[in-house]
C-alpha cells in the first residue's frame, strides 16, 4: 500500500521531527492541510524528510456553489495561492471540497456554478503542474441544502462533465451507505487518491481503521484489482489519537 499521513491528523502544532516520524514509519507523502496556521511550513519540512507533497485546499467559508461573485473571487485567488506554493515544492495533487446550494430548492443553479468554477480550477491547477482531485461528500439529511456530490452518481456526472479526477473518501462513501467496491470500480482511472478512516455508518468519525465498523475491509484486495497504485491517506482525527498511536496502530504497521 502506498500510504501517505494527513497532516491535519496530527494537530496545528507540527516539527519538522514530527515529520522524520512519519518518514521512518513507513509513510512515503503527506498530504498538507491547507487551514493548518503553519501550513506553508509544512511543505518545507516534507521536502527535508524526503516525502511526496499532496494538498487539501482550504473550504470552511470557501463554497465553490456559492452564488457570490466575491465568494468565487476569494476561491480563485486562495487556490492560486496553493497551486503555486505546491508546484514550488514539487506537489502532485490537491483535492478540493464542492460546496453546497444554499437551500436544496436552489440545486441546479448551484451546481451550474460549481461545474463552471471546477472546471476553471482543474485547468489552473494543471497549468502548475497540479492534479485537482474532487472529493465525494455526505449528504444533509435535512434535505435543508444540497451539498455537491451528495451521491455516487452525482460525483461521477460532475468528475465527468468537468474532467476532473478524484478523491475517495471511504469514510464519507460509509455513511452515505454506497458500497466500497462497487464503486472503485465505476470510478476506473478516475480516482488519483484515497482517503483512509474508520467509522460507526453514522457519523465521519475519522477513526483509525478497523476501531469502528471496520468500512475499509478488504480495501487492499479492491485497489490491486482494479490497478490502483496511488497514495492511501490516512485521515485521522487529531482530537482523538496522537501522532504516536497513529505511526504505533496495527493498520499502519501492517
Amino acid at each position: 500500500m502506498n500510504k501517505w499521513l494527513s497532516i491535519w491528523g496530527i494537530g496545528q502544532d507540527v516539527t519538522v521531527e514530527d515529520f522524520t516520524k512519519i518518514k521512518e514509519a513507513g509513510f512515503v507523502g503527506v498530504e498538507v492541510w491547507a487551514e493548518h496556521k503553519h501550513a506553508i511550513q509544512h511543505f518545507e519540512y516534507a521536502q527535508q524528510n524526503g516525502l511526496e507533497i499532496g494538498l487539501h485546499l482550504p473550504f470552511h467559508d470557501l463554497n465553490l456553489a456559492s452564488p457570490f461573485q466575491a465568494v468565487e473571487d476569494l476561491i480563485f485567488k486562495e487556490n492560486l495561492k496553493w497551486f503555486k506554493l505546491l508546484q514550488k515544492y514539487n506537489g502532485g495533487h490537491a483535492v478540493i471540497h464542492g460546496g453546497s446550494a444554499m437551500a436544496s430548492e436552489y440545486r441546479e443553479e448551484a451546481e451550474a456554478l460549481l461545474i463552471k468554477r471546477l472546471s476553471v480550477q482543474r485547468a489552473i491547477a494543471r497549468e502548475h503542474g497540479v492534479e485537482l482531485l474532487f472529493e465525494n461528500q455526505i449528504p444533509d439529511g435535512l434535505n435543508y441544502m444540497h451539498i455537491f456530490p451528495s451521491s455516487v452518481e452525482e460525483w461521477l456526472s460532475i468528475l465527468h462533465e468537468t474532467n476532473t479526477k478524484a478523491c475517495l473518501d471511504i469514510g464519507h462513501l460509509t455513511v452515505l451507505g454506497a458500497d466500497l467496491r462497487e464503486t472503485i470500480e465505476k470510478l476506473g482511472d478516475k480516482l488519483v487518491s484515497v482517503h483512509l478512516s474508520d467509522n460507526d455508518a453514522k457519523s465521519d468519525l475519522h477513526l483509525m481503521p478497523g476501531e469502528g465498523n471496520n468500512t475499509s475491509e478488504g480495501l487492499e484486495d479492491i485497489l490491486q484489482a482494479n490497478g490502483y497504485t496511488g497514495p492511501v491517506v490516512f485521515e485521522i482525527n487529531p482530537y482523538k489519537y496522537t501522532l504516536e498511536e497513529i505511526l504505533q496502530h496495527p493498520s499502519v504497521k501492517a
